[in-house]
């Protein structure tokens, strides 16, 4: 045993510094690997290293121009922007403004009450008929029918449907004439009775004549004398 412990003691020794010059003086087969990066896309530059497109000897890059073709998605977008800031896409639309109305004032007649006087009987001397008493209450609310007096100035309005003033009739809304229809010009004297009973041999058609003239004639008892009317064909 004695004899044997010097030989194992040099045997692990030569190992030793076997296993220390095999790690020393072994050749180095392949590099150590570092970390990798992924390379730079082309049109970018890395600060601190050169740009492809600089300049030989300037020692600075090249402004690298954008792409400045627009795409599909690119104009679309564009498009949807213009479209919303647009001032004439956003600009609200402009109504027209409502037709004037034109107001025709009312026109009275002073008269000068006799003894017996009522506005009945104004009524029947001013448009042939009672029937517009109530329209001269109207227009003298100050004055009672009980309280007419001789002397008293009554307003006798020139036409009983207008007392505070009417809207006038648009031109536009001008009839237009039945075919077959005829002109008549008014005649002292004539009223739509008398018209009907000389055109069409009856008086009972002067409402047909009053209708087809509504926008020429304010009442049934406003003929003036000169006046054409529009006679429509005998039902």
């Amino acid at each position: 045993m004695s004899e044997s412990s010097p030989r194992i003691a040099f045997g692990l020794l030569g190992l030793i510094m076997l296993w220390v010059g095999v790690y020393w003086w072994w050749p180095t087969t392949a590099a150590p690997k570092g970390i990798s990066f992924p390379e730079t896309p082309p049109g970018i530059v890395v600060a601190g290293e050169p740009s492809p497109n600089a300049n030989p000897g300037s020692g600075k890059a090249a402004a690298v121009p954008p792409n400045t073709a627009p795409t599909a998605s690119t104009q679309d977008s564009n498009a949807a922007r213009g479209a919303q800031t647009d001032p004439e896409v956003t600009k609200p639309k402009q109504t027209s403004p409502p037709p004037e109305v034109t107001i025709i004032p009312p026109e009275f007649i002073e008269h000068r009450l006799a003894s017996g006087e009522t506005y009945a009987t104004l009524s029947l001397r001013y448009y042939g008929t009672s029937a517009y008493a109530n329209a001269i209450s109207r227009a003298n609310p100050l004055m009672s029918p009980t309280s007419l007096r001789p002397g008293r100035t009554v307003k006798v309005p020139k036409d009983p449907k207008n007392i505070q003033g009417i809207a006038a009739k648009p031109a536009a809304a001008a009839q237009t004439p039945p075919p077959g229809s005829q002109t008549y010009t008014v005649e002292e004297g004539d009223t739509l009775s008398t018209i009907s009973s000389k055109l069409y041999g009856e008086s009972r058609y002067s409402k047909l004549i009053y209708e087809a003239n509504r926008i020429a004639l304010k009442d049934e008892h406003s003929l003036k004398i000169g006046q054409k009317l529009v006679i429509p064909p005998k039902p």
